[in-house]
């Protein structure tokens, strides 16, 4: 039961991947759509329109969904084929522990610039 709830919860986290993905991807890259539908977007890779985004908390908390998700996703793929290919179960408690460890880093540091800039 344990596997086919990781398994849905792979497919749930890359559709959010793609949904994620491609707001980000029509506000930082798509001025033309955007200018269409009437949103004005001015150089969005410009300094400026950066910091602009990070003071507000729409776009820190899309911005720390996606680095959620993201990985979650390619964490637990990876740690898929590392169980698939490790006979010993005291191997699979130590890949995952440490995937684990390496996930909560690596959310930890992503996280920290969004918020510090939502915080200055």
């Amino acid at each position: 039961m344990r596997n086919t709830y990781l398994r849905l919860m792979q497919l749930v986290t890359g559709i959010l991947i793609a949904v994620l993905l491609a707001i980000h991807i029509v506000i930082m890259h798509l001025n033309a759509i955007l200018g269409f539908f009437g949103v004005d977007v001015t150089e969005p890779t410009s300094w400026e329109s950066m910091i602009g985004r990070a003071s507000q908390a729409i776009w820190v908390g899309l911005y720390i969904a996606l680095l959620a998700v993201v990985l979650y996703h390619a964490l637990n793929g990876l740690r898929g084929i590392i169980l698939e290919l490790t006979p010993s179960a005291r191997t699979k408690r130590i890949a995952t522990w440490v995937i684990i460890a390496f996930g909560i880093i690596a959310f930890i540091g992503g996280s920290y610039v969004p918020l510090a800039l939502l915080i200055s």
